[in-house]
């Protein structure tokens, strides 16, 4: 669970001191309370998906533009704030399941690291083994942004004179085409534009307000090898248990073929789916407080909330850099300090090879970028979302600080076969763009060679 989660187990004393005191003050549950502890998660494991994904089908594909044709109707700026409050607490029926979801996938994948370690203890080849049965998810909707990306790329017809065009005029002959690749690519806006890099921070521009991300990466695409235009072929469960290098008996084979199997990969994929002049400028907006929006729209021209407003954006670029603790003690809220602390790293996908170093944690700060046409290049960066996914088939590894092994960036680099480690404190400090780095995943160590 804690792997899951985080990546690695936690060794911090002081938040395992305070587990061991609300497990001693915690009152010993009654029969009624264990029952329905086990139901809660009998709940989670079996119904959730369903749930989540009739949710997913109400909510997005009925409803999704109903509240944008709603506001359209409406006038004031007042009425606008009136009708966006009533759809406040939306957003807690939307994501009420993506715990229990989330929740389902750990227990599953649990059960079959279980299944693995009981085979042979101390089994140097378990996570490799785990690797390798989760490698294939068809499900993941993260895993069809690239895959997306991929079909559009091979279906250019003139992939010369497409990789010539600047970004700006490919992005018009995608837009404004006839033929299939601007076909498919309309429609990936369509099902994927409201993604993007920091997809929660509303000051970062989705892929439909600024596509260019995306067109850099079908460039990109194109300058490569063929290879790279080729689909990624999943294998199929029995395929998968042939080649597994831990000794298991027929029952465990069976029972993982059978059930455990089918059952960890579908829980993986179901985790991944969840002007009137009151202020300068739009962009102004993102800077307000819920309150100080409500008092604008209701004809409060206080100056101060404006003040505020210039002030926030001024400290915003240097905000977003701080980078925290995952545990944080104490009322201060202090970006950490990059101490020298080794924590094991954990294998998330396997290989072996030498390349150079693209440093997210200092690259962040001007995406949208190119790694340019070179498909050797790691990425080194704190943590991942679903706005680098991208970027991802112009990688040959990537290394995080944080994440667990059924995280963003886990799950996509064991669907392509990218060498990948997580949890691995203190990587960003330790290298630099354009270094020469081995990751070794068998023995789990990123070296810096030149």
């Amino acid at each position: 669970m804690v792997l899951s989660m985080f990546g690695h187990h936690i060794d911090d004393k002081d938040v395992l001191q305070l587990f061991k005191q609300k497990r001693l003050a915690k009152k010993k549950s009654s029969l009624y309370g264990k029952l329905k502890m086990v139901f809660m998660a009998i709940d989670s494991v079996l119904f959730s998906p369903t749930k989540l994904i009739q949710l997913k089908t109400q909510m997005m594909d009925n409803k999704k533009d109903s509240v944008v044709h709603e506001l359209q109707r409406l006038s004031t700026a007042n009425d606008i704030w009136k009708a966006l409050s009533d759809k406040f607490f939306d957003i807690s029926k939307d994501t009420r399941f993506h715990g229990p979801v989330s929740m389902s996938a750990t227990l599953k994948n649990m059960v079959l690291k279980f299944v693995l370690e009981s085979a042979l203890p101390n089994n140097p080849d378990m996570d490799s083994d785990y690797n390798l049965m989760v490698s294939s998810c068809n499900d993941v909707i993260s895993a069809e942004v690239p895959n997306s990306l991929r079909e559009i790329a091979k279906s250019i017809k003139d992939k010369q004179w497409f990789r010539q065009l600047s970004d700006e005029e490919a992005l018009q002959v995608l837009q404004t085409g006839s033929d299939e690749s601007s076909h498919k690519f309309r429609y990936f806006l369509d099902r994927h534009g409201h993604r993007g890099y920091r997809e929660f921070d509303p000051m970062y521009h989705t892929w439909k307000e600024d596509p260019i991300p995306c067109v850099k990466t079908i460039k990109g695409l194109l300058s490569g090898n063929e290879s790279q235009l080729e689909p990624k072929v999943s294998k199929s469960v029995d395929q998968v248990m042939e080649v597994l290098k831990t000794p298991l008996s027929f029952i465990k084979k069976l029972l993982i073929r059978k059930v455990l199997l089918p059952w960890s990969r579908r829980g993986v994929g179901y985790r991944e789916l969840s002007k009137e002049g009151l202020i300068p400028s739009a962009e102004c907006f993102f800077y307000l407080t819920v309150n100080e929006v409500e008092a604008l729209c209701s004809g409060d021209r206080d100056p101060l909330i404006l003040t505020r407003v210039r002030q926030r954006r001024r400290l915003y670029p240097k905000m977003d850099k701080y980078k925290f603790e995952e545990f944080i003690k104490g009322p201060e809220m202090k970006p950490r300090n990059f101490e020298d602390q080794i924590i094991p790293p954990v294998l998330s996908s396997a290989g072996r090879y030498s390349d150079h170093v693209l440093d997210g944690h200092r690259l962040e700060s001007i995406l949208p970028i190119t790694f340019g046409y070179n498909h050797r290049n790691r990425l080194i960066t704190y943590s991942t979302d679903i706005g680098w996914s991208p970027y991802f088939p112009l990688l040959s590894g990537i290394i995080t600080e944080i994440g667990g092994t059924i995280s963003h960036g886990a799950v996509i680099a064991r669907e392509y076969g990218i060498p990948s480690l997580i949890a691995v404190e203190g990587a960003c400090r330790a290298f630099r763009t354009g270094d020469i780095c081995l990751l070794d995943t068998k023995t789990q160590t990123i070296t810096k060679i030149e």
